[in-house]
């Protein structure tokens, strides 16, 4: 029996409903309606009743209610009182490459608005790693671009990830308007080598290309997006990476975007987080931000020093 289970069953007792107690305690309905059936299995009694109108406690799960309540008002004014003075938890959150260039570090620059308090985080990995840092509690949030849908993990769809085919701005085919993808294959490409950080998007955008018939000139392959970058502006041909990634470079003018026609250059991003570990405080903050982000991300941060606030690992 853990303080876990206790304290679902009472959020679940106030509300007399899965769903409120899930979003109060931001955990899953599943999570909840799982938790609840471990507890009665571990008492060996039947604590709840499923109606037309909710939950309902049995007098046993009643009884069990009166016996915690007392025990969890304890632990909360323990917590309360050996709190002060604490250190305040870090905040973990985690990302693949394109959500840890833009999206993470803009979204924890406003979060330190209203937390200043609080130190930041920010580990970034391939999806699957990310995913096993969320599994071991290294981190507690992430966003992904390539989920593979861990049971054990709760997945949102965050935003659209925009990719790009780009070249050097002195190339030839940087005076072309469109590529088709035919014209693509004949093309030079510089590719992220698979199982590297970030490399979904050569995973997607090959797929893409073999899903027409088209087969990818690919003359080299790099670990990085920055020495992707290097091959492309000294010539080499075209490269894929996230927009957020050539941003500088495009405004400085050392690089210039190619169009590809009839070829998508979005990928959906997710939130990810444990269907079973209840958030903290600041992560629940952190998540009502990553789900009001298109708003957030438009916030005047440009003035705010990200290397002060934020550690990257």
């Amino acid at each position: 029996m853990t303080l876990h289970r206790l304290r679902i069953l009472m959020a679940v007792a106030k509300h007399l409903n899965v769903t409120k107690a899930s979003e109060e305690l931001h955990i899953t309905q599943p999570a909840v309606s799982r938790q609840l059936k471990l507890l009665s299995e571990e008492c060996g009694v039947g604590l709840y009743n499923v109606t037309a109108r909710g939950i309902e406690l049995t007098e046993e799960g009643q009884l069990l209610l009166r016996s915690a309540g007392p025990v969890l008002a304890e632990i909360e004014r323990i917590k309360n009182a050996f709190s002060k003075g604490k250190k305040v938890q870090t905040l973990r959150v985690g990302g693949s490459e394109s959500p840890s260039v833009s999206l993470l570090p803009v979204l924890s620059a406003v979060f330190r608005r209203t937390h200043p308090e609080v130190p930041i985080v920010i580990r970034t990995d391939p999806s699957h790693a990310v995913e096993e840092l969320v599994l071991k509690s290294e981190i507690e949030i992430a966003v992904i671009t390539t989920p593979s849908f861990v049971p054990s993990l709760h997945y949102e769809r965050c935003r659209q990830e925009k990719l790009a085919a780009f070249t050097c701005a002195k190339h030839s085919l940087a005076k072309k308007q469109k590529l088709t993808t035919s014209e693509l294959s004949q093309v030079p490409l510089v590719m992220k080598r698979g199982g590297q950080a970030g490399d979904f998007q050569s995973e997607e955008i090959l797929r893409r290309l073999e899903e027409r018939g088209i087969t990818p000139n690919i003359v080299i392959h790099c670990d990085s997006s920055w020495a992707i970058k290097a091959a492309v502006k000294a010539g080499t041909g075209v490269g894929f990476l996230h927009r957020d990634m050539l941003e500088p470079d495009l405004k400085r003018g050392d690089l210039k975007i190619v169009k590809i026609a009839d070829l998508k250059m979005e990928v959906d991003s997710y939130i990810v987080y444990s269907r079973d570990m209840p958030l903290s405080v600041n992560a629940q903050a952190f998540l009502t931000l990553l789900r009001q982000q298109p708003s957030k991300t438009r916030c005047a941060v440009s003035q705010l020093k990200l290397a002060e606030v934020v550690e990257y690992r």
